[in-house]
């Protein structure tokens, strides 16, 4: 396997990590300096010391709170950092994937130029959105919609999108928000169903949830206020999808997930 510089790392991967986190995983099955991402955890938890045996290019800081508020200090904390990334994925800490897996979802992030995108879940997942769900025949499927859970912006959409990221304390709406804001569709979404990862514990069970009901309000509050605030009609669509062999886009008919 071809060696990767971690200076010309393109993408950017950033955990909100609690001690349970499986991003360990993610690390393994393949040598470590073909790695085509940095990876950075900004840990949630209380331990003075969270996981010692990463390796020394994965970096670590220390924000309280829910994804969305945690996220949002993560950022401020990385400043400059973010900008010499082409893409920059954010997921939740209870996907279990591989490094051959997520290395191959940013090559084909790259290869179609998308600014929005998320990996399908497999076999085994809990889902909490129907679309999500791997579809094996297909490499990709450009929709309407990726679930915050596991979304991943580009550089120009991230850019756009940053400021609205505490919109909502426990990130619910954003994912339907996000595709407004870059102009949908003329922007590029997809989930890729080549790459799928599990998502292993059921939505609205964890600690993220947990903090945001702490604060006095629910998910379902933000995400309407979300939709009233914005405008947004809920759809969660397949456009079209490219076969797994390659070859020219399948365009779906008109109809809602």
């Amino acid at each position: 396997m071809t060696e990767v510089d971690p200076a010309a790392r393109p993408v950017l991967v950033i955990l909100r990590a609690g001690d349970r986190s499986l991003h360990p995983g993610w690390l393994a099955g393949a040598p470590p300096e073909t790695r085509t991402w940095d990876l950075h955890l900004s840990y949630f938890g209380n331990d003075p010391d969270p996981f010692p045996d990463r390796p020394a290019d994965v970096t670590v800081s220390f924000e309280k709170g829910s994804k969305a508020t945690g996220t949002v200090a993560c950022l401020a904390g990385l400043g400059a950092r973010l900008d010499r990334y082409r893409f920059i994925w954010l997921p939740d800490d209870d996907l279990a994937a591989d490094l051959p897996t997520l290395n191959r979802f940013f090559a084909i992030v790259a290869e179609y130029d998308l600014d929005i995108a998320q990996p399908a879940l497999g076999p085994g997942s809990f889902v909490n959105h129907r679309i999500t769900s791997q579809r094996p025949e297909y490499r990709l499927r450009f929709t309407d919609f990726a679930e915050i859970m596991a979304l991943g912006l580009s550089q120009r959409a991230f850019r756009i999108c940053r400021p609205y990221f505490d919109r909502s304390v426990s990130s619910w709406g954003l994912d339907f928000l996000f595709p407004k804001l870059i102009g949908y569709p003329d922007r590029k979404i997809a989930i890729v169903d080549e790459t799928p990862v599990v998502h292993t514990r059921p939505g609205g069970k964890g600690p993220n949830i947990a903090l945001v009901r702490g604060e006095g309000v629910t998910p379902g509050q933000e995400l309407r206020r979300i939709e009233k605030d914005f405008g947004i009609v809920r759809s969660r669509k397949n456009l079209a999808a490219i076969p797994l062999g390659g070859g020219a886009p399948i365009v779906f008919p008109p109809a809602k997930e």
